[in-house]
């Protein structure tokens, strides 16, 4: 059941404001459907895995015993805002905490952020954190993972945890590679890119024309993006990611998860399955979703019998081809955390923070103190002790 609305009143010379509700229940998420996007768009940094559809999608799917938390502000009856929360449980020796999170912490979300438009955000911001220090009874743990290196949030979520006496860390996290699409024309981005890589994409498609016709298929009808989804399974089968338990391997929810989001992506948005076929066989495919020309690349696999061939690389290049080539798209987010090898694409990358504030109870200081002392003096300990091995034994 959801909070009952509370108004606060403006405090610093005619800051707006709002009144805030905590939404508790998927049913009264769905009541702010409708405006979830518009306020999206007003966002700076937005992005479509923010949008209704997919956290909502992703909720339904994955969500398991996750509870929602999410602080919505309104003007009146319209929806001004919006903190995308969710409390997760998590055991930090031996005790259970409860941890404020963005929804799809920690694998499945990019670049998450506070659904602020600008003129409104450092009053909404102020007002959160108000907001969560009044009811701390209902959380143990703030902890939100890739903030981009100076978002205001980082500063306001200092300020609850020095108000509070709460336990406040701030540390790097990994970068978010992307392309500026709108930037480039065709042949100026092709051109910028390695003469190691584009003679590794030449020489790939050349040694696999040979065992027979290589040809890509998009899928991006509602009518087709199943069989484009039927495709990737059976490369991903084959692929090293489900030896290794990663991407969709990792956890039987997700392939319901994906089907259901791109069904609902390709109904109300844009959705996009690329098979690379070898004589009909499907040997690599990939799958993204698009919202207002910002194209989010989800998942990618090849089948490991052709991995010599370098199938992946290859249908990546098809892809950035026909985009680049469509003009539809300004972005491409290759998503947090990426490999390294989707740097060979692109030079841009946003820097990410994670910020954790705890209550500081005997577990959590103990934890603290492994995690940001005593572990990081052990790593350097042995990187000094390897270092001093390494001459003794060249010098043999």
């Amino acid at each position: 059941m959801a909070v009952s609305r509370k108004a606060l009143a403006p405090e610093h010379d005619g800051a707006p404001s709002y009144t805030i509700e905590t939404i508790t229940t998927l049913a009264d998420w769905r009541g702010l459907a409708p405006e979830w996007d518009r306020v999206l768009r007003e966002t700076p940094g937005g992005r479509p895995l923010q949008s209704f559809d997919f956290l909502s999608t992703w909720w339904e799917h994955l969500a398991g015993d996750r509870r929602l938390f999410i602080v919505a502000f309104f003007d009146g009856a319209r929806l001004a805002g919006a903190a995308p929360l969710q409390i997760a449980k998590r055991s930090i020796l031996g005790q259970t905490r409860r941890v404020v999170q963005f929804i799809g912490m920690t694998e499945d979300i990019l670049l998450p952020t506070l659904l602020f438009p600008e003129s409104a955000a450092p009053a909404m911001r102020r007002m959160l954190v108000e907001h969560l220090a009044a009811h701390s009874d209902d959380w143990d743990r703030i902890e939100l993972d890739e903030l981009a290196v100076g978002d205001p949030a980082v500063e306001a979520l200092e300020a609850l945890a020095r108000g509070s006496g709460l336990l406040y860390r701030s540390y790097p996290f990994h970068d978010c590679p992307y392309l500026d699409l709108s930037a480039e024309s065709h042949s100026s981005f092709w051109a910028k890119r390695s003469r190691k890589l584009m003679k590794n994409v030449r020489a790939g498609l050349r040694k696999l024309e040979r065992l027979g016709t290589v040809a890509v298929e998009t899928y991006e009808s509602p009518r087709d993006i199943r069989r484009g989804l039927d495709a990737f399974e059976r490369v991903e089968a084959g692929s090293w990611k489900r030896k290794a338990r990663i991407g969709p391997s990792s956890d039987s929810r997700y392939g319901p998860f994906y089907a259901a989001l791109l069904e609902t992506f390709v109904h109300r948005h844009a959705a996009r399955v690329l098979v690379l076929r070898l004589d009909e066989q499907p040997i690599a495919a990939t799958f993204a979703i698009a919202l207002d020309g910002v194209y989010c690349s989800l998942q990618i696999a090849h089948d490991e019998r052709y991995a010599q061939y370098s199938p992946g690389t290859l249908l990546e290049y098809f892809e950035l081809e026909g985009l680049l080539a469509s003009g539809a798209y300004h972005r491409y987010e290759f998503l947090g955390g990426a490999l390294s090898n989707k740097l060979r694409w692109t030079s841009d990358a946003i820097r990410t923070v994670c910020v954790t504030a705890a209550r500081p109870s005997f577990a959590e200081r103990l934890s603290d103190a492994y995690t940001f002392e005593a572990k990081p003096r052990v790593k350097q300990m042995l990187r000094l002790a390897r270092a001093r091995v390494a001459p003794a034994r060249s010098a043999r």
